[in-house]
């Protein structure tokens, strides 16, 4: 018998957690009323025991009748006592008051938490996007010492540089991964840091230079747009630059993860 209404109380654990929650209520409800009685009832011998001082004449014995005050006491210690065994009982089968509570405080947190949650492209769940972002998905601080710089993959010289560039921004299919290093001019367009030369005219660069855009996490701040020669080295990458919902473009950059400034200007003007 046992043994069901334990599974009907896994069965319906939230009408089980208010039954019992219920048969507390009406126990500690008697628990007040009996106490008040007693009470009630050690008040009402004391003045009986004051009118018998006062009738001298009569007999004290309804004062013997009545439940003494220690009486009162011990019964009430007992009914608290019975109180507390049915409490525990409760609390060892459903987890106490205060578990459940920390129980619920943790499932928020972790609620909370998982709605503060960023996705893969840098915006928290649930964020209103706003048009238009840029999309850079590579970290330099977490990609730095994963490649060896110290031999690239491509070495942009001075020859056929604007020619590099170009194929980049045409195959760029081909050059993905890959590590980098390439000299030029820095430069900062709008908040855009590239790095290039003067040339021949080309329908991707920026600014009437043959550039290349990089992204990087390093202090540029002593350097000087268009007049800084600087050497980059890093990883060519892809993100995305969206105008809204349904209309974006790639963006074709060099993930920096050095950038070097260098004492001297090398071949400002390529022309190939």
């Amino acid at each position: 018998m046992r043994n069901k209404e334990q599974k009907n109380r896994k069965r319906h654990p939230i009408a089980t957690e208010f039954f019992c929650l219920t048969r507390l209520y009406l126990r500690k409800t008697a628990y007040i009323l009996f106490s008040l009685l007693c009470f009630s009832f050690v008040l009402t011998s004391c003045k009986k025991e004051n009118n018998v001082r006062k009738l001298q004449d009569k007999s004290t014995e309804a004062s013997g009748s009545s439940v003494s005050e220690e009486e009162a006491l011990s019964m009430a210690k007992d009914l608290e006592s019975l109180e507390q065994k049915e409490q525990e009982s409760l609390d060892k089968e459903y987890g106490s008051k205060d578990d459940s509570s920390t129980e619920a405080e943790a499932n928020e947190n972790a609620s909370d938490a998982k709605s503060g949650e960023k996705s893969p492209d840098g915006k928290t769940e649930g964020e209103e996007e706003s048009y238009p972002y840029e999309d850079y998905p590579y970290d330099p601080k977490e990609d730095r010492g994963k490649v060896n710089l110290d031999k690239p993959d491509i070495v942009v010289g001075d020859k056929h540089y604007a020619t590099q560039i170009n194929d980049w921004y045409m195959n760029f299919q081909d050059y993905e991964g890959k590590t980098v290093s390439i000299d030029g001019y820095y430069m900062n367009f709008g908040g855009y840091t590239l790095v290039g030369r003067m040339g021949p005219s080309c329908p991707y660069c920026t600014g009437g230079y043959v550039n290349f855009e990089f992204k990087t996490d390093l202090d540029l701040s002593k350097l000087k747009s268009e007049e800084s020669w600087i050497r980059v080295k890093g990883i060519l990458r892809k993100g995305k630059y969206s105008i809204s919902n349904d209309l974006s473009q790639l963006i074709y950059y060099i993930e920096a993860l050095d950038v070097e400034e260098l004492p001297e200007v090398g071949v400002d003007t390529v022309t190939d």
